[in-house]
């Protein structure tokens, strides 16, 4: 289950810092969306896309959104798209 909490920069930080996130919950804003919705209008072909946090730089929080573009039947995943926003950090 994704929980996506969408706002600007400001609310965004805001609400993470009042809000305990659950284990398997994490916030995008604003323009990680765009980012992301850019990206599912642009590969039409693609049907799934796979959002992963990763919290070991750090510095903050890093996304990366994975899909497969090139349908490799041997590959769940050949595509990885990085759509930080160190403007959080």
């Amino acid at each position: 289950m994704l929980y996506l909490n969408i706002g600007n920069n400001i609310q965004t930080k805001q609400m993470t810092k009042a809000k305990v996130k659950k284990a398997n919950q994490f916030c995008l804003n604003r323009q990680q969306v765009e980012k992301l919705a850019k990206m599912a209008a642009h590969f039409k072909e693609v049907e799934w896309f796979t959002l992963e946090e990763d919290n070991s730089s750090g510095i903050g929080p890093t996304v990366v959104v994975k899909f497969n573009l090139f349908n490799d039947s041997d590959k769940d995943i050949d595509t990885t798209v990085d759509i930080t926003d160190i403007n959080t950090w």
